[in-house]
This record gives structure tokens, sequence and C-alpha cells, in this order.
């Protein structure tokens, strides 16, 4: 079989990026040709990407090829699979609502609206994938079939956590405060100033020997204004800190960041799934995180969720979790047991189960 995959970006580290190499890898593993194609690309995935053109010209009307389309922006690539006579699979791994980007980027809004809105044009696909069961509940409400829809989870390869990190930062942390972590993009979904919030109380009313890390990429200038007005306004400068800014840390700092933590708490409003709950997991970091969209269903139970921000109730949760050893070791033990749900070779079975149908 030949299979084909379109996607609007090719960036290393991007986790459709590494989940569409995934596929890539497992599907030539499994003796099919395979080729990928996306609008964009960075250096490190020029060879990778073979051009959407290439794709038109080659493959666009064989019927008996398979086209997997990864759905995460709007982009117009999807012209693409609006045009392929291929056997087609939709691949939705969730896009923003526009209104958490509207007061700060109306571009980028815009973009997320119509990403939004063109999601039933795609029910016509010959089968759905989505990264967790919170999206495909979006496309059951968009009018998906539900019997031509199915989960196949964010892969992540735990041997590229356990790599190399940076011990001297490692040791640089280790001093006795109370490192408290956050991981993600520094954008309005995530509700960072939620985050800084919460430290606040806990810095000044529980525990001074402390700091929170926001590691992430940003996008935002307005937002990032955002939160460098919650931190300066809570009196936490030199204590809530944003290493990398803007473009974040490398893979060894950021391995770092997670062995030197003693916490992780997410306030995100809108997530498709959430690796840093996994990578929390891999490094038996306790989680805290709002209960809302994917996370619950990512998280399985293997960390403490609150419904509302409230953040000296939040605050003690920190310092519970920083503190009670018994509940650290529990959540740590349902974490390893819960990374076992998302073993690459799990998800890729299920994968392969849906793919080969249209052998």
């Amino acid at each position: 079989m030949r299979i084909h995959q379109i996607c609007a970006r090719l960036k290393y580290g991007d986790a459709v990026t590494n989940q569409v190499m995934r596929i890539h890898e497992a599907a030539t593993s499994w003796g099919w040709e395979s080729h990928v194609y996306s609008t964009a690309h960075d250096d490190v995935m020029e060879e990778v990407n073979e051009g959407l053109p290439e794709y038109r010209r080659r493959y666009l009307k064989n019927r008996e090829d398979l086209l997997v389309f990864h759905y995460s922006i709007y982009d117009r690539n999807h012209e693409f699979y609006d045009d392929s006579r291929n056997r087609r699979v939709f691949y939705y791994h969730n896009i923003t609502p526009p209104e958490f980007f509207a007061p700060y980027d109306a571009f980028m809004a815009e973009y997320c609206r119509l990403g939004r809105d063109l999601i039933p044009s795609f029910r016509n696909c010959d089968f759905a994938i989505s990264d967790s069961e919170f999206n495909r509940e979006e496309l059951l409400e968009a009018g998906f079939d539900a019997e031509r829809t199915g989960v196949v989870p964010i892969i992540v390869d735990t041997g590229e956590m356990g790599g190399e990190y940076n011990r001297g930062l490692v040791e640089e942390l280790s001093d006795g405060r109370v490192n408290v972590l956050f991981v993600g993009r520094i954008v309005p979904n995530k509700r960072v100033e939620d985050v800084v919030d919460i430290f606040a109380h806990y810095h000044h009313g529980i525990n001074a020997h402390s700091r929170l890390f926001l590691v992430g990429t940003t996008l935002l200038m307005g937002y990032n204004q955002v939160i460098a007005d919650a931190i300066y306004g809570r009196r936490l400068q030199g204590r809530a800190i944003m290493p990398g800014w803007p473009a974040g840390v490398t893979d060894a700092d950021l391995r770092a960041y997670y062995r030197a933590a003693h916490v992780f708490i997410t306030c995100s409003m809108h997530e498709g799934f959430c690796v840093p709950l996994l990578e929390s997991m891999y490094f038996g970091v306790p989680i805290l995180a709002r209960e809302s969209s994917a996370i619950p269903y990512t998280l399985g139970g293997a960390g403490i969720c609150f419904r509302e921000v409230d953040p000296p109730v939040v605050a003690e949760a920190i310092e519970e979790l920083v503190t009670n050893e018994e509940l650290r070791s529990l959540l740590a033990a349902r974490g390893k047991a819960r990374m076992e749900d998302f073993r690459p070779s799990s998800a890729l079975r299920t994968l392969r189960e849906y793919l080969s149908r249209f052998e």
C-alpha cells in the first residue's frame, strides 16, 4: 500500500510533526510506501517534505492510494484533500477556539475561526482519527459518523525523554528551593496568568523559598505583556522565570527542568492532548491541572485536577504535593501506570488496525 501524509508545517520538535514522522517510520517498517508533504518546513525537515506539487502531479488521482490529512490549523492545503481521489483519512489534532486569540492577534484568531468552520466539510472522509477522545467528541458534534472514527494518541518516544540532560542546570536548581513548573506555549488558551496568580499566593503566603519556571515558546507580544505585568504586579521578579524567552529551551535543558521540578501545574482552558502531562508522568513530577478539554482524558487519574481557579486553595494543593511524600509516591505510581497506555507500540498497533482496512 502507498500512503501519503499532508500537514501544514514540518517543524522539528512540534507535536504534529512528531506524529507525522512516527507514522512515516512505522508505515515504512510495515512494508508500505510512504510519502510526506507540507505547506512549510524548517531546515531540519527540508529533506522530508516532498512538496505538495509533487503529490498533485504524481499521486492525487490514484484511487488505490491512501491519504492521511493532518488538521491542526487552517491552511489552503485542504484543497489537495478536497481534490484527491485517494481514499482519505482525516487526522484531527484540534484547533484552538478563536476567542482566545481575538484580544491579541486578529489574524491568528481569524485563522482559527476559518479552521474550525471548515471541520464539518471533512465528514465525507473514509475514516477519521483523533489524538484524544476529547477531539473525537468534537468530530461527532460536527456530524462525523461515530462508526468511522477512532483515537490514536500522540506517540511519545520515552527514549527521547530519557536522553541527555543539562546536569549543571539540575545541580543549580537543586538548592533547596521548591521548583514549580509549567511547560507549554505561552499563549492565551493556556491561561498562564492564572499560573502566575496561583504561584504568587504560594510564594508570598506559604513558601517564600520557591520559584516558578514558565518554559515554552512565546508567540504574541501582547500576551507576553500580560504575563510580564502579572509577574511585576505580584512582586515575583526573579521568582517567576521564563527561561529561553522567546524561543524556548533546548531539549537537554527541558529534561533538566523536569528532573528538578517538585510540581507541574497547568491552568489551560483548551488542550487537544497536552503532551507535557505525559512528560511530567515520565519524570515522576506530581501534576496539578485544570479539568478542561482533553486534560482529564490524557491525565486518566494520574494527577490532581481542579475545576475553578481559586488561587489560595490551589496554592495549598501545591504545598500538599510538595510535602506529602505518600501522595507524591502514589501519583508517581499512577503516572507510571498511565504511561503504559501511551506506549508507542500500543498506539501504532491501533493505528495499523485502522489503516490496514485500506490495504
